[in-house]
């Protein structure tokens, strides 16, 4: 998280703080000093629209706790970031102060008329009728002036006891109506209006006793404000004491007890509901907005991840808190290792495309919400798939459209392919099945975005873009570079906007589409080398990308995508082979070093999976040419199975 966000974060906690406090305590100020609203239930209900508003307001940058109580049970149970607790709790008071200061100036003079009117002295005795439109007493001075010796016996204890039950059940509401495995939850952001009716309730039953603070930083702020002012030991440490004990020792004892409650004794009991949540983390919050989502499809090798990585960047840049989702049809996947190596949250599905997988693809996106809260998740389905408008787009606006928020679905071309499958395919290329799908995937886009531009002329680029509007009229067109950079600023301003997303569904023979992924061997290995002299790694990577490249020439075996990750001391290799005939790039940290190192190989090529297998460990064996131990740590070999959609829509949503 980039000190910007929590900067921004922190901000929003002391607005949010300051609403509650001005509309919540200004009511305060309203009835005891105007009599302009009368009865407990009137402020009651002025406190419960203060905290709705400031949810509404506020929720979608920091969470809107606005209350420090709320924080530390979020920390305790929900995964909150400990690190970010006292910059939560110090700007919580700050705008709490700040809120009680500004009515000073807007009642100063109304208070200092009260206390005339009913002899007051303040700072004196009984002047805590006065402060209690700041700092909150036990017993309430106003209900004690209207029923004499009736809450007498409002103790210590008793207050401790009323704040702690009330911040308790305060707690456990919000816990409740934020938590999606709560399936009689309220649906999108009422859980806002529900928190506020809850606060009001709540408070109907506990103020006559205690004033019902239920909330340190609405407590101890205005209370030091009143201090300030004149009030002095009224304020702090007040007439009958017990300020820091009932105000805010019991709020936050309260309400780690109402959070522990739901989460250990209500939730175990709830139905898992949808099929994803059951391997959902446990420490899980409704966001309180629809997070964006943007899926980037395109075929194998055609520059994905180099462009979720360049606008990862960019929006980290920005102060963006941002999760990846990549996804492969087996484990060990170099695009997982590479992101997660660039400081990137990373989750990864495996075992089959999102459209097969969709609930984990809502697994993964629940617990990137969990651990970070992102503004925005970027996801890229396996580069062989396609339908993914009706099987992922159309199922999650249908049902998950009050938490994701679909960006245009963009899918990007590599130059080579797109000749490749419109009609002027080189000899040893793919066979029209696989092509098929390459089709599919551009028929489907909301967004085509023609990559690796700085490897193709502008005239070359003019001709391409006219193929495009011939063959996929009605798609706007993209050209940028990920590698560069070129480009990507204008994507992401496309996909942040609000053009709707999945506004086409291609009508795909599944067994076609079938055919063409059984066709391509798919290989992830995970590999271990050990150098007892320093080798150059950078050569060895070079070496083994040119041995599968000469490999499978030889098999007139056209390259779908190879990719490899190399780590050694001081050494970060990434290696990426696009085509039997695209250069061989190795980039990345270089160092000539001994010792050992991790290697991880990705290849999806036309061929059976065995010849794949033989092909990659003899090369992998014949670049170390006995001068490296090479340890087969695990290797995967085979072809994608038919693929099985949960869902498949026949219309947009």
């Amino acid at each position: 998280m980039t000190t910007s966000r929590t900067v921004r974060e922190c901000l929003a906690e002391f607005i949010g703080t300051g609403i509650l406090v001005f509309f919540g305590i200004g009511a305060v100020h309203v009835v005891i000093l105007t009599g302009a609203l009368t009865g407990l239930g009137q402020v009651a209900m002025v406190w419960g629209i203060a905290i709705s508003l400031a949810i509404y307001a506020t929720g979608a940058v920091s969470g809107a706790h606005i209350n420090p109580a709320v924080t530390l049970a979020f920390a305790a149970f929900r995964g909150f970031p400990l690190r970010k607790v006292g910059p939560y709790v110090v700007s919580q008071m700050a705008g709490a102060f700040a809120a009680a200061a500004l009515l000073y100036g807007l009642y100063g003079g109304a208070i200092a008329e009260f206390e005339s009117a009913n002899g007051l002295v303040r700072g004196g005795p009984g002047s805590e009728r006065s402060a209690m439109v700041y700092g909150e007493y036990f017993p309430n001075p106003a209900v004690a002036d209207a029923l004499p010796g009736r809450l007498a016996d409002v103790t210590q204890a008793r207050a401790m006891l009323a704040e702690g039950a009330g911040t308790a059940l305060l707690a456990f509401f919000v816990f409740a109506v934020t938590d999606r495995r709560n399936t009689g939850r309220p649906r999108g952001t009422m859980f806002a209006l529900f928190i506020g009716l809850a606060v009001a309730i709540i408070i109907a039953i506990i103020a006559p006793l205690t004033q019902a603070g239920l909330n340190p930083a609405r407590d101890f702020a205005p209370r030091l404000l009143a201090y300030l002012a004149g009030w002095g030991p009224v304020a702090i440490p007040g007439p009958r004491g017990g300020f820091f004990t009932v105000y805010i020792l019991s709020p936050v004892l309260g309400a780690l007890a109402g959070g522990a409650a739901y989460q250990y004794v209500l939730r175990p009991a709830m139905p898992r509901g949808e099929r994803h949540a059951s391997h959902v983390s446990e420490r899980q919050e409704i966001p309180m907005h629809a997070t964006r989502l943007i899926l980037v499809g395109g075929f194998l090798g055609a520059g994905k991840t180099t462009l979720l990585a360049r606008a990862a960047e960019r929006l980290v840049g920005e102060g963006r808190r941002v999760g990846l989702i990549t996804n492969d049809q087996a484990r060990n996947l170099v695009d997982t290792a590479v992101l997660r190596g660039n400081g990137y949250r990373v989750q990864e599905v495996a075992g089959g495309c999102f459209c097969c997988r969709i609930g984990d693809l809502l697994t993964a996106a629940d617990r990137l919400l969990a651990e970070q809260r992102p503004d925005v998740l970027i996801g890229e389905p396996v580069g062989s798939c396609t339908d993914i408008s009706a099987t992922v787009l159309q199922p999650i606006k249908k049902l998950h459209g009050d938490r994701f928020r679909l960006a245009p679905f963009s899918v990007v071309v590599d130059p080579v392919r797109l000749r490749q499958a419109l009609g002027d395919g080189a000899a040893g290329a793919f066979p029209e099945s696989v092509l098929y799908i390459f089709r599919k995937q551009i028929e489907e886009a909301d967004l085509i975005l023609l990559n690796k531009s700085d490897l193709v002329s502008a005239a070359e680029l003019g001709d391409l873009r006219a193929m495009l509007d011939r063959e996929f009229p009605g798609r706007a067109v993209m050209v940028l570079s990920a590698a560069t950079g070129a480009g990507v600023d204008e994507w992401l301003q496309a996909v942040r906007g609000d053009a709707p997303a999945g506004r086409r569904i291609a009508q795909v023979d599944y067994d076609t589409y079938a055919e063409g992924e059984a066709v391509l061997g798919w290989l992830n290995a995970d590999v271990g080398l050990g150098a007892d002299r320093p080798a150059d790694w950078a050569a060895f990577c070079r070496r083994l990308l040119d041995g599968v490249r000469a490999a499978c020439r030889a098999r007139a075996a056209e390259v779908a995508h190879v990719k490899l990750l190399l780590t050694a001391p001081g050494c970060n290799l990434v290696g990426n082979l696009a085509g039997n005939d695209a250069p061989a790039l190795v980039r990345g940290k270089a160092a000539v070093s001994a010792g050992e190192a991790h290697l991880l190989v990705n290849a999806r090529v036309h061929m059976p999976p065995d010849d794949l297998r033989h092909i990659v460990e003899a090369c992998i064996g014949k670049t170390a040419d006995g001068r490296l131990r090479v340890r087969m740590q695990s290797l995967e070999s085979f072809s994608p199975a038919r693929p099985q959609p949960v869902h498949r829509f026949s219309e947009v949503v």
